[in-house]
């Protein structure tokens, strides 16, 4: 099945949200449905899953911005932070 090439495109919307496997049941049984018939789609799928298992082995600290244990204990006193 093709489709414009659109990015108001319902099933290209749901493309990231589907990788997250967050979908409704429903949802995602029509989302399956598609990507099994539609190769663009398909193809878009994959590179967010690719993504989704990329960031799985990021840990805490991998995703906190340099420096920002130092800007949160500048933020908050001792007595007031949330991780004291």
């Amino acid at each position: 099945m093709s489709h414009p090439d659109s990015s108001d495109d319902p099933f290209r919307l749901a493309l990231g949200v589907f990788a997250l496997n967050a979908l409704p049941d429903d949802e995602r049984r029509v989302m399956e449905a598609h990507i099994a018939r539609c190769q663009q789609c398909r193809t878009e799928y994959d590179g967010f899953r690719d993504v989704v298992a990329g960031l799985a082995l990021l840990s805490e600290k991998d995703l906190s911005p340099p420096g920002g244990e130092e800007r949160r204990s500048a933020r908050w006193p001792a007595a007031t932070r949330p991780d004291s």
